[in-house]
């Protein structure tokens, strides 16, 4: 039953309420039977709770939904202020700062605090080579970072066709290496470095092999990047970039090229085969006449001195002086006399 003194809201009433009757408990009872009026309050008065307790919860939740919101406003816009304000810059890298789109500074690694909307990192396009490690795949990365990376970087481009002095096509594949020297001419002289540092050095290659010849180009590799190192150098240095180094990777010929190439050298090979076996033989006749020579002259040494000894030998049981010996004490000859004849030795 309603409470004595309540009365019920007009949106609440029944549709059979008559016009201009009071809304309270004791009119209801007296419209109405009395079970018929204990049941309709009985069925009345849960729901009218109900609907008054709804209409209080919903304002609240309202003001709560609303204070919520809020409060999470203002803690985005502290941490978005917050994050934007600090900014860490690690170590080998560096960012170029701009102040209502010029250039103000250059941070180093270390903390730093800018003004939010004022003071903003300029970004560069940079590209990366992306490779799992035992994996012989590797794919090419460009990305677009504030952070720029003042280490030593490699750009391995892809193989270039490249036409000798002979009017040879060849597959040439070089290596780079490059490192920021300057970050500021990095950014505002250039822009997207990587890509322009590999246009340079492929144009300048093909430059340097067209006045080569095939077998020269072949032969001659340490010229080709001393020549491509010191003529890629002054254009980068417009860029604030240092070329520390150029290497020629690999070159591949034409396949009728190279097997002409392998024939040659197949051919030079068998040659120097031929000319060093006839060398081999001509040193060898060389050194057995020579022997033969030292042979015979040692065999008539040996001869001469066994005869010499047998003569010295035998000279002194005969009581006969040899003829070496007379021959220092005899006397002269007379000019007009004839000369005598020699002792012989037994």
């Amino acid at each position: 039953c309603l409470p004595s003194g309540r009365s019920l809201r007009a949106d609440h009433r029944p549709p059979f309420w008559p016009e201009g009757a009071r809304t309270s408990a004791g009119s209801l009872r007296a419209a109405m039977g009395g079970s018929m009026a204990e049941r309709m309050g009985a069925a009345l008065v849960p729901d009218l709770a109900g609907r008054r307790l709804q209409d209080e919860l919903s304002d609240e939740d309202v003001s709560s939904l609303i204070a919520f919101f809020v409060c999470l406003f203002i803690a985005l816009v502290i941490l978005y202020f917050t994050l934007a304000t600090i900014i860490i810059v690690r170590q080998a890298e560096v960012m170029v700062i701009e102040r209502f789109g010029k250039y103000r500074t250059t941070l180093s690694p270390g903390l730093h605090f800018l003004i939010p909307f004022v003071d903003v990192p300029r970004k560069v396009s940079w590209r990366y080579v992306d490779a799992k490690y035992g994996s012989n795949q590797f794919s090419v990365k460009t990305i677009d970072t504030p952070r720029i990376d003042m280490r030593e970087h490699v750009i391995d481009f892809a193989r270039q066709n490249v036409i000798t002095k002979d009017t040879v096509m060849i597959l040439i594949d070089a290596l780079v290496y490059y490192q920021v020297s300057d970050p500021r001419l990095a950014v505002f002289n250039i822009q997207n470095l990587p890509d322009a540092i590999e246009l340079l050095t492929q144009s300048t290659l093909r430059n340097i092999v067209a006045q080569l010849s095939l077998d020269d180009t072949f032969s001659s590799r340490e010229r080709v990047n001393d020549e491509l190192l010191q003529t890629i150098i002054r254009d980068a240095e417009r860029w604030g970039v240092t070329i520390t180094r150029v290497e020629v990777k690999s070159i591949i010929p034409p396949h009728d090229i190279k097997t002409t190439m392998e024939a040659q050298i197949i051919a030079e090979r068998e040659r120097r085969s031929m000319v060093l076996q006839a060398d081999g033989n001509r040193e060898s006749a060389i050194v057995r006449s020579q022997g033969d020579a030292a042979k015979l002259v040692l065999q008539a040494e040996g001869i001469r001195t066994s005869l010499i000894n047998r003569a010295k030998v035998r000279s002194p049981l005969r009581g006969v002086t040899p003829a070496s010996s007379r021959s220092r004490t005899a006397p002269a000859p007379h000019p007009g006399s004839r000369p005598n004849r020699p002792h012989c030795v037994a």
